[in-house]
């Protein structure tokens, strides 16, 4: 009897060890807590673009090389010749008023004018009206030549001047007009007349530090000859060569 219920316990006890054999097998393969949350990798940014950098400006020792118009340091020519034709107005030497349009202050209006003065020709007012509209970019250059220094501008104009005192030869166009002019150190000053019959000088030199160009008009208007000056500048043409 002993020997049966032995049998049945041991045959029990091999059921239940097989029942609970896989179990515990899961449990052992199970990880010891709960899996971590995989955390969202930060999208990268994307590299910021680098902004190509502007070529700096470095002071020039000449005038030579190209320029190119600057009109926020410019003189405004209109309102110049304005304040002169005032001055001489104030000092009895406008001559009244003045018909017709054109270029104030310059007399130069196409028409009659009252108080005795005589009509402007036509190729007097368009010379001044070129005169006061300074190109957008201009090259000054030294030319193989002794004693001339030429400019080039953006209408296809050449200006030759030169410092030697030779005798000039009368220009058979715009595009191309000899200047008698004379070196003052390191700045071009020409000698010459306005488009009017007036006296007339430009001034080409660097400015203070170098990186501009000036080129200033020297000139009188009215009967009074009330003196005129306008100053014109122009920047740097960056990667351009600068002469001597």
């Amino acid at each position: 009897m002993k020997e049966k219920r032995f049998s049945l316990f041991f045959i029990f006890g091999i059921a239940l060890t097989a029942l609970f054999l896989p179990v515990r097998s899961s449990l052992a393969q199970a990880p010891a807590g709960p899996m971590p949350a995989v955390q969202p990798q930060p999208s990268l940014a994307p590299a910021a673009r680098s902004l190509p950098q502007q070529p700096e400006v470095q002071p020039r020792t000449s005038i030579f090389g190209a320029w190119k118009f600057n009109k926020d340091d410019s003189d405004d020519a209109r309102k110049k010749m304005q304040e002169a034709r005032g001055s001489d107005t104030r000092g009895g030497g406008g001559g009244g008023v003045r018909m017709g349009g054109g270029i104030p202050g310059m007399g130069g209006y196409g028409g009659r004018r009252r108080g005795g003065q005589e009509n402007e020709s036509d190729q007097e007012r368009q010379g001044m009206q070129e005169l006061l509209s300074p190109p957008r970019s201009l090259t000054l250059a030294e030319a193989k030549k002794d004693a001339e220094t030429d400019l080039f501008d953006d209408q296809d104009r050449k200006r030759a001047f030169f410092t030697d005192g030779r005798k000039l030869q009368k220009s058979k166009d715009d595009k191309y007009q000899e200047i008698a002019a004379h070196w003052d150190g390191a700045r071009l000053v020409s000698d010459e007349k306005s488009p009017r019959g007036g006296k007339m000088s430009r001034v080409f030199e660097l400015s203070p530090d170098g990186k501009q160009l000036y080129e200033t008009l020297h000139m009188t208007t009215g009967r009074s000859n009330t003196p005129v000056v306008i100053r014109f500048a122009y920047d740097q043409q960056v990667g351009t060569p600068s002469g001597r």
